[in-house]
């Protein structure tokens, strides 16, 4: 995670928890439940997290699994959940599988393997003595975390071994230690005098609760001294955390709000993508779409506001997800119900008549009614109008929409809805139909709806209406990532206001040929979809194209492909993946990487080569790409500068077959952060690393380097490396110079020589500690005991 500003001031809690999950003593290892209690919004599920993503844990146990029970669970989902979950050798379709068959299923994959399972916010002793009868026991020092509120569940659980770890309020010193960590204003050897009496409100208000302390310490850090002195007096004595959640939610501009409130339409401590949540937003009209970075920039506000926390990074840095705090969770959807911005429904909803929000999120069933009799029931198409004085107002310049209306009971129509955002993906055996059966109104009567997200990602092969484009011709983002879809309905390609069309990891192999002249669309995210030659000589013969679509992904092209043609009109692309399907070098392959030169905006470019290919070209044009990864032979033995980006921020290369050490070119880089040098990239037999070189890499990954027997490191070199991994390299025996990298973090090797190990070791207890974790991970299900 990027910031464990959560777990400050509890580092011996911390201490506590790792000693009773990785004790390799005999007397521990029975499987054992560990529990941590205390009261709500105390910091116990992003302890937890925060221990569990720890790679010496990671490395301990041979799987782990992570499930959010809540007050009212579902046996069979949690099962369910858990499976997906745990290292599993061959998963079977778990979905349609009963209890029993489930408790086999579990019962025979914990039988092999030492496992760690979370079971977060759990409020049903029941529940937790059905689980423990079939949680294996082999006594190899598996683990069970219990978080809670109750103070009475832990001694229940297990009586004979009870150490469980009690989280209090942070006393006077861990809270300053905490604000001054989450707040740089108050970070200070010497802060200036008129900020001493805004910390001593802070501390004395928040009575030791992390949560209030992030929350008001990212406020009032981030407002001007007349409004944080306004902010801390409008506060009560002793405020309550839903009274700093709503002074902090209602500081914020109307827009930023919104974006703020959005996060509760995903379940409930569920990771978010922020590719997702970004898109969505911006389909919205919750970001400006004129400002290029709008949605990182309100991210990174509600970031430093503590109002959403980064889960993972990606290479370069910036956030791949996220998550909103479950202890934020409950109150930011009180009030977005309250002015009905929302509303999230279970399979419940299918007993409604109405919808009562203009945005709706359907959450998997977790109240035992199952999917498996889910029945859409919606009105008729019209009637909502009949019945309701709610109405939608749209204005040309600015499509933003609100519910005027005398009476804060009156429900919302389909008509009325602004998105539909589908979290229900348990397979069940099925085709999801409720998306059919919740247009079957609109298609029966021909009508239409002002719906501009339908969002399905993981629903399991949802049913398309073929009417789609005719009866949600307003619809901005169709999501259909990951729901194993094997056609689009043609008349997707008439929705002329669509921006986003994500139907990655599906089973859709082509497209309408409309799609292409959809002048909003901005993003295609597809899998291997080959463009039809018609459709493509269609395409070059246009005289106008769509210069401002700004993702193509996925697309297969070929040394006849028209699309060759058209990309380097594509002036407005700044992610580009392309797998090249064409015969070996030729002339008519030679310098493919030309045909992406003209792309000024271009940040992001995946090449997949799936044949040798000519020379590269001049890539050092490329000014704005950050991130680059080239899959396949390129026909070169070395490279030179000119083929290399120079802002390039994270590098990936694959198959490049490489004859002469690459690292004189790639250290030059001054904003490289990760180096990835995969299989059969480099084909010599020594690395050296010049002094002074890669001086912002952080994280360097050499994988399946198959001759590579001897690495250099020279003074002074790499000194920002903090994260190190080698696998599969089984002639590196040494490496000479790493002892001198102070900042190394993690370093893991995976199937290297024995020597290697052991020289890496040597470094580590008994002399200068170059790394904080070593990890050393074998064979499949092994784990380093």
């Amino acid at each position: 995670m990027k910031d464990e500003s959560h777990i400050v001031g509890r580092e011996d809690c911390v201490n506590k928890l790792l000693l009773q999950l990785i004790d390799e003593g005999d007397a521990c290892a029975n499987l054992t439940v560990i529990s941590v209690f205390g009261e709500g919004a105390i910091g116990k599920t992003a302890l937890v997290r925060s221990v569990c993503n720890r790679a010496e844990v990671k490395n301990h146990f041979d799987c782990c699994a992570w499930v959010r029970v809540g007050p009212k669970p579902n046996l069979v989902h949690l099962m369910v959940d858990l499976l997906k979950q745990l290292r599993v050798p061959k998963l079977r379709d778990v979905d349609s599988l009963d209890k029993e068959k489930l408790s086999e299923e579990l019962l025979g994959v914990l039988m092999g393997c030492c496992y760690l399972i979370v079971l977060d916010d759990l409020c049903d002793l029941h529940l937790m003595d059905e689980l423990m009868m079939v949680l294996a026991d082999l006594r190899n020092g598996s683990r069970v975390i219990v978080t809670t509120r109750s103070p009475d569940i832990p001694s229940s659980i297990d009586p004979w071994y009870s150490r469980p770890l009690k989280l209090s309020p942070l006393d006077r010193e861990q809270s300053e230690k905490l604000l001054e960590k989450c707040s740089p204003a108050f970070d200070m050897a010497n802060p200036p005098r008129n900020l001493l009496p805004l910390k001593e409100t802070i501390l004395s208000k928040s009575n030791g609760s992390p949560a209030k302390i992030l929350l008001l310490g990212g406020l009032l850090s981030t407002t001007t001294l007349d409004g944080r002195t306004k902010l801390a007096n409008g506060l009560p004595h002793r405020p309550t955390l839903q009274d700093v959640v709503r002074l902090g939610v209602n500081d914020l501009p109307e827009g930023l709000k919104q974006c703020a409130l959005y996060l509760t339409l995903f379940p409930k401590e569920s990771e978010i993508p922020t590719r997702r949540l970004f898109r969505l937003w911006s389909a919205e009209n919750l970001v400006s779409s004129a400002l290029e970075n709008g949605a990182e920039e309100c991210f990174e506000i509600l970031e430093s506001r503590h109002m959403v926390e980064v889960a993972r990074q990606k290479r370069d840095g910036s956030a791949r997800s996220c998550r909103l705090p479950g202890s934020l969770y409950d109150v930011f959807y009180q009030m977005a119900e309250n002015e009905r911005f929302l509303k999230i429904y279970d399979c419940s909803i299918h007993d409604k008549k109405k919808f009562n929000a203009l945005h709706i999120a359907i959450h998997r069933d977790i109240y035992g009614g199952g999917e498996a009799n889910a029945q859409v029931n919606v009105p008729e198409a019209g009637q909502e109008r009949s019945e309701t004085n709610a109405q939608v107002e749209i204005t040309p310049t600015e499509p933003h929409r609100r519910m005027s209306t005398s009476d804060n009971s009156m429900p919302c129509g389909i008509q009325q809805l602004c998105s539909y955002v589908s979290f229900n993906t348990m397979k069940l055996g099925t085709r999801a139909g409720e998306i059919a059966v919740l247009l079957k109104p609109l298609v029966s009567k021909r009508d239409s709806s002002l719906l501009w997200i339908l969002d399905l990602e993981g629903v399991y092969k949802p049913s398309l209406p073929e009417e789609l484009g005719t009866i949600l011709p307003n619809l901005k983002y169709l999501g259909l990532r990951r729901t194993l879809l094997e056609r689009l309905p043609k008349s997707v390609g008439i929705l002329s206001r669509l921006k986003t069309l994500d139907m990655k990891y599906t089973n859709i192999s082509d497209l309408p040929d409309s799609i292409w002249e959809a002048e909003n669309l901005r993003h295609l995210y597809m899998t291997e979809v080959v463009l039809d030659v018609a459709a493509g000589h269609q395409l070059e013969s246009k005289k106008s194209l769509n210069c401002n679509i700004q993702t193509i992904w996925g697309l297969v092209t070929h040394v006849n492909s028209p699309m060759l043609k058209v990309l380097h009109k594509l002036t407005g692309l700044r992610k580009l993946a392309l797998t090249w399907r064409g015969p070996a070098a030729s002339e008519a392959t030679d310098n493919i990487l030309n045909h992406f030169l003209n792309l000024k905006k271009l940040r992001s470019l995946r090449l997949r080569l799936e044949r040798p290919s000519g020379e590269m070209g001049d890539m050092s044009r490329l000014k704005s790409l950050s991130n680059l990864y080239l899959n396949g032979y390129m026909g070169i033995r070395s490279l030179l500068e000119s083929h290399i980006p120079p802002n390039l921020k994270v590098l990936t290369l694959s198959r490049s077959r490489l004859k002469e050490d690459p690292m004189g070119v790639l250290g030059k880089l001054k904003c490289l952060i990760t180096l990835r040098l995969f299989a059969k990239s480099y084909d010599g037999l020594t690395l050296s690393v010049s002094k002074g070189t890669f001086p912002s890499l952080r994280a360097l990954k050499l994988w399946k380097l198959e001759g590579l027997n001897k690495w250099t490191i020279q003074a002074n070199a790499m000194a920002c490396l903090a994260d190190l991994e080698i696998k599969d390299c089984k002639q590196l025996r040494t490496i000479d110079g790493l002892e001198q990298i102070k900042t190394l973090e993690v370093i893991t090797l995976v199937r290297v020589p024995d020597e290697l190990e052991q020289s890496v070791r040597d470094m580590q207890p008994n002399g200068p500690i170059i790394a904080k974790v070593l990890v050393i991970e074998f064979d499949t299900h092994a784990s380093n005991k």
